[in-house]
């Protein structure tokens, strides 16, 4: 509803807006900062990052150190699944606490709830396992492709919103 009111007032101010320029439409979460939704391109290039960064580095461990060989790895049952909660635990750790990962960091993206405040701990970890149910349906990471507020189907569950902050040049 918020979505439609902000369109209307952009549109009134400007009749030849183009629908680039509402979906640019700034979020005001405060006076200081403005921010944007981020774009898929923009989320996919950071969960790489985050996937090279934070979770190959847990399976290397994990793997080599903790089992002892690939082949016992890929014969554990609970190798792969103790990797996704400790990348699950990091994951949340950082943004309770940061409110990004080192992906996020990298194009100045923020995840924060619809009224603009930080997510908790508790509710990043189940944010992380609305991701994982995203990623299965495939559509639910697509998303943001084809809708304007640019949310996946975790965001939408969970009432967040990754967004990134004004270029300052």
């Amino acid at each position: 509803m918020r979505w439609r009111k902000l369109k209307q007032n952009i549109n009134s101010q400007n009749p030849k807006t183009s629908e680039k320029a509402t979906r640019e439409a700034p979020l005001q979460f405060n006076s200081k900062q403005r921010f944007y939704y981020a774009t898929f391109l923009e989320r996919a290039k950071a969960q790489v990052i985050d996937t090279f960064m934070i979770y190959v580095p847990i399976l290397y461990f994990l793997t080599y150190v903790v089992i002892g060989s690939a082949q016992e790895f890929r014969n554990s049952s609970w190798g792969p699944f103790l990797g996704v909660l400790i990348y699950a635990f990091l994951v949340a750790l950082l943004m309770a606490f940061k409110g990004q990962t080192p992906g996020k960091k990298a194009y100045d993206l923020w995840v924060v709830r619809q009224n603009g405040k930080k997510v908790t701990f508790f509710f990043a970890f189940l944010r992380f396992f609305g991701f994982l149910i995203s990623g299965l349906s495939l559509i639910g990471i697509l998303l943001p492709i084809w809708r304007r507020d640019k949310k996946a189907f975790h965001d939408i569950l969970f009432h967040t919103i990754v967004a990134r902050k004004e270029n300052e040049l």
